[in-house]
């Protein structure tokens, strides 16, 4: 093994290149520019003149931008809430937040998104919205669920956190519904570390949610450089990774010192709230998603071009199911469905023996990641069976900026030599 062969790693900063890193550390050099500046309402200028929206609200995070539309449409106590299973607790636990129940909608046959039979049956007198996630960047069918929630009198928030930038049917997802959530956190398509935005189509949603925002404030300093020294840290652990070992023990001492913030606490595993209350995304952060933002339509070709390649690399794989028209936009992950559960496992062992470190999303459960408490999340065994077994079957490669082709040529080798077709 060479000392200075880099490993592949599925999510840690894989929008963070050289140029991303070199503006870190300018920012850390301005303190007095963390909090507030003009950074954050350029960022977000350019976000709606991006989308073609009218108004957009920027968080410290995607769940709590989730939060905050939800509070907007007065979803209160007693209220049900639909959302697909196989998805992560950040697009849950808002829900527990209000003391609403989320009822869980399975994914549809041959696919990650979810299933329009399966919406209708779970809609009851108690439903005031369904939050539509458009997985791994494959758009969800928005133009029959927006007909399955006008006949249910349904408020459609979108789930955009894996699809910036991806279109619809010409139209670009985040502006079909009512509202839609974005997340620029550190393993999405373009990354401020932590961050994300409201998007609201709908005015009166639009006022209750501006009372909302103004009465938040940005993070405190130490929290925002925590954020900025986590693509520091992980740029250190990547390019020392296999020199004597120096990354692994960079990453060992940079989690125990607290020098970052995880991306999701231990109390929302449990369906609970992480410890910062909800902000505004702060201007340091905004400087981060202005330069990422400039990249979003290079990165969408990266990722197009990479996922062709797996798909030719796989396409003849007997054991490997490939989602019909995977390649057809960006993705943030490309899905791989193997032969059975314990086949996903094992490949994700075999390939980090061999230092490529894939995920299994969402962490063999219905909603990750791993060590999620689904009874604390109201989910129900056997509730949504297709969910549950893609959940076990599906491994996720990266299509990152940082992923080159030689590196998704490398992980086509190697599952294809360990899983025979």
């Amino acid at each position: 093994m060479s000392l200075f062969k880099k490993p592949i790693f599925t999510s840690i900063s894989p929008t963070m290149e050289r140029d991303d890193i070199f503006l870190v550390l300018k920012i850390l050099c301005q303190p007095w520019q963390w909090q507030f500046g003009k950074n954050v309402e350029t960022f977000r200028k350019q976000l709606i003149d991006y989308l073609g929206v009218s108004n957009l609200f920027l968080f410290d995070s995607g769940r709590q931008a989730l939060y905050a539309i939800l509070l907007s449409l007065n979803i209160k106590e007693g209220d049900e809430v639909l959302v697909q299973a196989f998805t992560c607790n950040a697009a849950v636990n808002p829900i527990l937040w209000l003391k609403a129940r989320p009822v869980y909608v399975d994914v549809a046959l041959g696919s990650y998104n979810m299933s329009l039979q399966d919406l209708e049956k779970k809609i009851t007198s108690k439903s005031k919205a369904v939050i539509v996630q458009h997985t791994f960047g494959m758009p969800a069918p928005m133009d029959e669920i927006l007909k399955i929630a006008k006949k249910h009198n349904l408020k459609v928030i979108e789930d955009v956190a894996h699809a910036l930038g991806v279109k619809y049917k010409g139209k670009k997802l985040g502006t079909w519904g009512d509202a839609a959530i974005l997340s620029f956190g550190r393993s999405k398509i373009i990354s401020t570390v932590s961050g994300g935005a409201a998007v609201v189509n709908d005015k009166s949603i639009a006022e209750n949610l501006d009372a909302f925002y103004k009465s938040c404030k940005p993070p405190r300093k130490f929290w925002i450089l925590r954020q900025l020294l986590h693509p520091l840290v992980f740029s250190l652990v990547t390019n020392l990774y296999n020199f004597f070992y120096l990354g692994r023990v960079i990453a060992v001492l940079a989690k125990s010192f607290r020098l970052y913030t995880p991306s999701v606490y231990g109390s929302e595993k449990k369906g609970g709230r992480p410890p910062l209350s909800p902000s505004r995304l702060p201007n340091a952060l905004a400087v981060l998603g202005i330069k990422q933002l400039a990249k979003l339509e290079s990165f969408t070709e990266h990722r197009i071009k990479l996922a062709k390649v797996y798909e030719e690399g796989f396409r003849k794989n007997k054991r490997i199911t490939l989602v019909k028209n995977v390649s057809k936009g960006p993705l943030l992950y490309f899905p791989l469905v193997l032969e059975n559960g314990f086949v996903a496992l094992e490949v994700v062992k075999m390939t980090r023996q061999n230092d490529i470190y894939l995920d299994i999303w969402p962490a063999k459960i219905v909603v990750g990641p791993e060590g999620t408490h689904l009874n604390k999340l109201f989910y129900i065994a056997g509730t949504c069976p297709q969910a549950e077994s893609l959940a076990l079957e599906s491994i996720v490669l990266p299509v990152s900026p940082v992923t080159t082709r030689e590196d998704a040529k490398r992980i086509i080798n190697l599952i294809s030599n360990y899983v025979h077709g």
